[in-house]
């Protein structure tokens, strides 16, 4: 896990998050159209929803969401999920992000 994605949690923690409640996650990885095609079933396949490149800004992108929980382990997890889903290709995650979750 990288620096950013520790602040993050941190964030997350310190405004009294509950890390283990499942919630929405969002994700946004930039590349060509044909390497995004060779990563959107790699992501659907673990549980991705919304894959499909679409463009953005003189290039593409794919912005996937799905219910998880934010705890570190979980995220630490979904990081590796990506970045192996990405290997073999020029694209690049560019993050994600979440909400802060008060519940049991």
């Amino acid at each position: 896990m990288d620096e950013r994605d520790a602040e993050v949690l941190k964030a997350l923690g310190e405004q009294g998050d509950r890390p283990m409640i499942p919630r929405p996650v969002f994700i946004w990885i930039y590349g060509t159209l044909d390497d995004l095609w060779q990563v959107a079933p790699l992501l659907a396949d673990k549980g991705w929803q919304q894959t499909d490149p679409e463009p953005a800004d003189g290039q593409y992108v794919i912005r996937a969401q799905r219910e998880q929980p934010a705890s570190e382990e979980a995220i630490t997890s979904m990081i590796e999920e990506i970045e192996l889903a990405i290997a073999n290709t020029d694209a690049e995650f560019d993050g994600w992000e979440t909400s802060v979750e008060f519940g049991q």
